[in-house]
């Protein structure tokens, strides 16, 4: 949805683009047109002669079809006018279709303006200004009946396109707030499954964050990646509290079981739908993943691992670093960072590597911001 929403305000864009030029040379014509009209009747004569070499036969021709224009001519024997006045009309009558050409570029671009400002290809509020415009087309009746409501037609199709958009947009938008609003109480859930996590979670998310701005993802993937992180833990609440809570080193079965974590996140969110809940399963299942491919549960390698999953993985072990935890101390901050460093191509992705280097200081105070009560060596 977010990359259909980004190419739709891409197009957005463009066009917004060509309403102003559009608008621009609609002015010339107008004001060479009024220039001609003015110069036909205070000089008897064309300034710019050749420039415009019309007949008002052509005008009948064009406009011969509209019985408005048609009792006109019949009323009006324009034939017999003075060229210098049929010229006149010739020049009037470009002018007022320039004027009506004016005013539907500058309708676009309020439609266009109104898109990029809210950031929503579709709203109800753009739906109803092209209802409003539509009924201005209505004036083309009196040139030409069928172009008029064909045109009508066609603009007010749009606007139940747009209405129906906005539907769409409303119903995904609550979707993403249910989403998050279950992604934050599953993460809550799963921070205190154990004691000793504290806010292990939340600052993971961060590192995550912090990690893909500077990679230079998108504001969506951004937000996207950090809720979808502080899920990266979930399956921990099938391990049992006393392996998770365990004192001191844990046993090989002990650790095996732990290594099941991964696995049990994916399962659990099997089936959710939603790009966020996607990223999150992809997230649980890939976190203890290594680009040499002696990760786990799947012993992935560089290019089978997600980028989400190879984020999340340097955000996690940085922080586990630092934390206490019943059966170690925190390290200090610069031995942690060395590591992380250590492990590039390794056990990291080189370029995650070279994010987490160059927001480091961002990274450390955010640490810092979310400490836990227990006081950490290097805080």
């Amino acid at each position: 949805m977010n990359d259909v929403k980004k190419k739709l305000l891409d197009v957005a864009r463009m066009l917004r683009v060509v309403a102003i030029v559009t608008r621009v040379f609609v002015i010339v014509m107008m004001v060479v047109t009024a220039m001609q009209i003015v110069a036909a009747f205070s000089l008897n004569t064309s300034l710019f002669a050749g420039f415009y070499d019309g007949r008002i036969d052509q005008i009948e021709s064009i406009l011969g079809s509209s019985p408005v224009f048609s009792l006109l001519f019949e009323i009006a024997d324009l034939q017999a006018m003075d060229p210098v006045y049929q010229k006149a009309i010739e020049l009037f009558i470009t002018f007022l279709s320039l004027l009506v050409l004016m005013y539907y570029v500058g309708f676009f671009k309020r439609v266009m303006d109104h898109i990029l400002a809210q950031q929503q290809p579709f709203s109800p509020v753009t739906a109803k200004q092209m209802r409003q415009g539509s009924y201005w087309l209505l004036l083309l009746v009196l040139v030409n009946p069928v172009l008029g409501i064909l045109l009508f037609l066609l603009v007010r199709f749009f606007s139940l396109i747009f209405e129906y958009g906005a539907y769409l947009q409303d119903r995904a938008d609550k979707t993403n707030r249910i989403q998050e609003e279950v992604i934050v109480s599953l993460a809550e859930i799963t921070e205190n499954k154990s004691e000793q996590t504290g806010q292990h979670i939340r600052r993971v998310s961060e590192y995550a964050r912090i990690l893909a701005q500077q990679m230079g993802l998108d504001e969506d993937a951004v937000e996207n990646l950090r809720l979808a992180s502080t899920m990266h833990d979930l399956g921990k609440l099938l391990i049992p509290s006393e392996i998770l809570d365990k004192p001191g080193r844990l046993t090989d079965a002990e650790f095996a079981e732990i290594k099941k974590h991964p696995g049990f996140g994916e399962h659990l969110l099997h089936g959710v739908e939603g790009d966020t809940m996607s990223m999150a399963r992809t997230i649980a299942l890939e976190h203890h993943e290594r680009v040499d491919g002696r990760g786990y549960p799947n012993g992935e390698k560089a290019g089978e691992i997600s980028l989400e999953g190879r984020i999340v993985a340097v955000a996690d072990v940085y922080d586990a670093l630092t934390s206490r935890r019943s059966y170690k101390e925190a390290w200090d901050t610069r031995r942690a960072y060395d590591e992380i460093v250590k492990g590039s191509g390794t056990q990291f992705d080189p370029k995650v590597v070279d994010a987490f280097k160059a927001a480091y200081d961002e990274i450390e105070a955010t640490r810092q911001k979310y400490a836990d009560d227990i006081k950490e060596s290097g805080a």
